[in-house]
Parts: structure tokens; sequence; C-alpha cells
């Protein structure tokens, strides 16, 4: 089987593709910005907040997430989460980071991805511990954002010889 980014890799590409994949990345930084800052306005991000948002609670007249509502956070996020990290994760492969790097970081944000698709339902149905769950998953989600991003834009705008570069002969 061939390896799709076997000789193509990001800093070797013109300007106008690397602005392509670094409007992408900067993009999808303001969506995982603008989803914290709902998160917080929603849960203040604390554990109780958490456990409140899908469990109801007397204190903030909230009722628990219906089976419905759940069922439609979850249809959404399972189309979209996904999708949105395995392009993170393809831009994190065309660049010359280690393999042992790029393992880590895609078995860590699908890991990641899985624990917050199920966690609200363990939360809603189970037990309120499962908010340390959620909280888990959300933060290699962001991790691994954060390294799908970083590197990438690193080796476009910043290194100065390319990867496959000619040397010149004489």
């Amino acid at each position: 089987m061939r390896n799709f980014n076997a000789r193509f890799r990001l800093r070797d590409t013109d300007r106008h593709i690397r602005l392509i994949y670094t409007l992408f990345l900067l993009f999808t930084l303001v969506a995982f910005v603008f989803s914290f800052y709902w998160a917080h306005s929603m849960t203040s991000l604390s554990p109780q907040g958490i456990a409140d948002h899908y469990r109801g609670s007397d204190a903030t007249f909230g009722e628990p997430m219906s089976f419905r509502e759940l069922a439609e956070v979850t249809h959404f996020h399972l189309f979209t989460v996904p999708v949105t990290f395995i392009i993170l994760v393809h831009v994190l492969y065309l660049t010359g980071v280690s393999d042992r790097i790029k393992a880590w970081t895609t078995w860590a944000a699908f890991a990641g991805v899985g624990l917050d698709l199920v966690s609200p339902w363990l939360i809603t149905y189970a037990s309120p511990f499962f908010v340390l769950t959620l909280l888990t998953g959300d933060i290699l989600m962001a991790a691994t954002f954060l390294i799908s991003m970083a590197v990438p834009l690193y080796e476009m705008w910043f290194l100065k010889q390319p990867l496959m570069a000619r040397k010149s002969v004489d």
C-alpha cells in the first residue's frame, strides 16, 4: 500500500497552498475558541456545572437532558468532530514531525473524540463522576488540536529550508 504523503510535504508547497491550509487551521482555531466560550458560558467548565448541564439542577431550575436532546447532540457531533480531527491529523501527517508524534496525536485525538461523545450519556444516565471522562476527552482534543495546528504552521511559515529542496549543482 502506498503512503499518501510519502512525497508531499507542506513546507515544499507554494505560498498559495500554504495559505489554504493556514486559513483552514485559523478558522478551526476560531471554532475551538468559540466552543470553549460556549461551554464556559453554559457550565462554567466546572465539574458541578457540567453535571448540572446534563443531569439538571434544582438550583438552576434546569431539567435533565432528555434522550432526544442527547441523541441530537450526539448525532451532530458524530458527523462533525471526527471529520474535523481527521483533517487536522491529515495536515499533521503532511509535516516532517516524527512518526511517533503523529501516531500519538492520532490516537489521543480520537480517544478524546470518543470520550467526548460517550460522556454526556454516562453523566446523564450513570453518574456525575463521568464529568472527569468528559474533561479528559476535552483535554485530549485541545492538546492534539494545538499540536496539529502549531506544527504545520511552524513548518509552513518559519522553516527556511524546504524538506525536498534541490541542492545546487556546481
